[in-house]
């Protein structure tokens, strides 16, 4: 078979190979940072630094995700995690950290993820995470921060493979 029928039925074999998902996802990027949201938050939402966007599903949905591509002078995302620790547990009601473990992130050299959980204004539980990545020996960050009623381990795990930090060097 000549080089070139290979090559062409290869080619039309990785075509049909792309992500059947890929619809269902937006990649943001801000800053250092590029990540997966899902596309169905599209509303745009305000927010305040250090978070420099934010998407929802709609107004006032407790589902959010919001991104920071600049988060801070961090070596460790462990160390940035602790700033984010310490301002919930003083400013939101019910904060209890239900899980925290080291995640790979690409681009960045340590990498953290924190799920949570806090109560709203109508007492109702609402579940957080917050994945922060940061790079080392040149301190930076990047974060992104998520809402919703209930743990989303897809979104979750989404998130986690689409997110990159690229750092300077």
């Amino acid at each position: 078979m000549p080089a070139f029928l290979i090559a062409i039925i290869l080619l039309l074999g990785l075509a049909g190979c792309s992500d059947p998902d890929s619809k269902d996802w937006v990649e943001v990027g801000t800053g250092r940072l590029t990540v997966d949201r899902p596309a169905s938050w599209s509303t745009a939402m305000k927010v305040n630094s250090p978070w420099s966007m934010g998407f929802q599903p709609s107004a006032g949905s407790v589902d959010q995700m919001q991104v920071s591509g600049d988060f801070g002078n961090y070596t460790t995302a462990a160390e940035a995690v602790g700033t984010l620790i310490g301002k919930a547990q003083v400013s939101l009601d019910g904060f209890e950290i239900v899980e925290t473990r080291d995640v790979n992130i690409d681009g960045a050299t340590t990498g953290r993820l924190v799920r949570y959980t806090i109560t709203d204004a109508d007492n109702q539980p609402v579940t957080g995470e917050w994945i922060v990545a940061a790079h080392y020996p040149y301190p930076q960050s990047v974060a992104v921060s998520i809402l919703s009623r209930t743990y989303n381990r897809d979104l979750e795990q989404r998130v986690l493979s689409s997110m990159k930090l690229k750092a300077r060097e």
